[in-house]
Protein backbone atom coordinates (compact mmCIF):
# COMPACT_ATOMS: atom_id res chain seq x y z
CA UNK A 1 0.00 0.00 0.00
CA UNK A 2 1.18 3.60 -0.49
CA UNK A 3 2.07 5.60 1.87
CA UNK A 4 2.94 9.64 2.15
CA UNK A 5 6.25 9.29 3.74
CA UNK A 6 7.66 11.15 0.87
CA UNK A 7 5.94 14.46 1.92
CA UNK A 8 6.58 14.26 5.96
CA UNK A 9 9.77 15.72 7.63
CA UNK A 10 12.75 13.67 7.34
CA UNK A 11 13.04 13.01 11.11
CA UNK A 12 9.11 11.05 11.06
CA UNK A 13 9.57 9.64 7.41
CA UNK A 14 12.55 8.07 8.77
CA UNK A 15 11.43 7.74 12.06
CA UNK A 16 10.35 4.27 13.81
CA UNK A 17 7.23 3.94 15.66
CA UNK A 18 7.50 4.31 19.52
CA UNK A 19 4.58 1.55 21.13
CA UNK A 20 6.16 -0.82 23.52
CA UNK A 21 5.30 -3.96 21.21
CA UNK A 22 6.98 -2.18 18.20
CA UNK A 23 9.25 0.39 19.48
CA UNK A 24 12.25 0.56 16.52
CA UNK A 25 10.89 -2.21 15.04
CA UNK A 26 8.55 -0.70 12.20
CA UNK A 27 9.35 2.58 10.37
CA UNK A 28 6.24 4.89 10.56
CA UNK A 29 3.82 4.53 7.41
CA UNK A 30 2.16 7.53 7.06
CA UNK A 31 -1.29 8.18 5.97
CA UNK A 32 -3.75 10.88 5.59
CA UNK A 33 -6.49 11.76 8.49
CA UNK A 34 -8.62 13.52 6.41
CA UNK A 35 -7.97 16.94 8.07
CA UNK A 36 -6.47 19.46 6.20
CA UNK A 37 -5.96 23.38 6.61
CA UNK A 38 -5.11 26.03 4.34
CA UNK A 39 -2.83 28.25 5.63
CA UNK A 40 -0.65 31.39 4.88
CA UNK A 41 1.44 31.93 1.38
CA UNK A 42 -0.53 29.22 -0.71
CA UNK A 43 0.23 26.31 1.44
CA UNK A 44 -2.09 23.53 2.59
CA UNK A 45 -1.41 21.66 6.24
CA UNK A 46 -1.78 17.97 5.90
CA UNK A 47 -2.71 15.58 8.95
CA UNK A 48 -1.12 12.38 8.74
CA UNK A 49 -1.35 9.13 11.23
CA UNK A 50 1.01 6.20 10.99
CA UNK A 51 -1.11 3.24 10.34
CA UNK A 52 1.49 0.74 12.57
CA UNK A 53 1.45 3.52 16.25
CA UNK A 54 -1.37 6.14 15.68
CA UNK A 55 0.51 8.78 15.97
CA UNK A 56 -0.55 11.47 14.41
CA UNK A 57 1.86 14.40 12.94
CA UNK A 58 0.72 17.48 10.88
CA UNK A 59 2.93 18.03 7.54
CA UNK A 60 2.75 21.13 4.73
CA UNK A 61 2.53 21.25 1.51
CA UNK A 62 1.69 23.84 -1.79
CA UNK A 63 -1.36 24.15 -2.71
CA UNK A 64 -0.53 22.74 -6.28
CA UNK A 65 1.20 19.58 -4.51
CA UNK A 66 -1.50 18.87 -2.72
CA UNK A 67 -3.91 19.18 -5.46
CA UNK A 68 -1.82 16.58 -7.11
CA UNK A 69 -1.31 14.41 -3.82
CA UNK A 70 -5.68 13.96 -4.20
CA UNK A 71 -5.68 11.72 -6.96
CA UNK A 72 -2.74 9.96 -5.14
CA UNK A 73 -5.00 9.52 -1.89
CA UNK A 74 -7.27 7.52 -4.09
CA UNK A 75 -4.78 4.52 -4.05
CA UNK A 76 -4.74 5.07 -0.33
CA UNK A 77 -7.59 4.05 0.26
Amino acid sequence: MATLNFIMPRDLKDGFCEREEKKNKVKHAWVPSGQTRAIFGDEVAIECYCKHCGQREWTQTSRFEFEMLQDFWKELQ
